[in-house]
């Protein structure tokens, strides 16, 4: 469950190619079941960033898996949208067993 929501500005570039595939291949990981969702933001205020991703990872994950999919997620975004990866910002929240609901039952691990 690897799920990244992303904002980008709209003077950030057309993306290319398989974002999915891309993230599983810099982090490492399946992209069996992960998912990104992508909107562009109309105005963004104070510090700016060209894409600003909300990484929701379970906590089954181990340390070393979340350092690879939140560096893997940040290097996917830099280069499926053709950004320096300054301009990429990734916040990682874990997500305990029980607080997610798929298919209208809650999902337990």
């Amino acid at each position: 469950m690897p799920i990244a929501n992303c904002v980008i500005t709209q003077e950030c570039p057309q993306g290319t190619g398989n974002i999915i595939e891309l993230w599983a291949q810099e982090s490492g990981i399946s992209a069996e079941h992960m998912t990104i969702n992508i909107m562009t933001s109309s105005e963004q205020l104070g510090n700016t960033y060209k894409i600003m991703a909300n990484l929701a990872l379970p906590s089954m994950w181990s340390a070393p898996s979340v350092s690879l999919l939140q560096l893997g997620l940040a290097k996917a975004l830099a280069k499926y949208f053709a950004v320096a990866i300054n301009e990429v910002h990734v916040i990682t929240s874990v997500v305990a067993s029980g607080m997610v609901v798929d298919s209208g039952q809650e999902i337990k691990w």
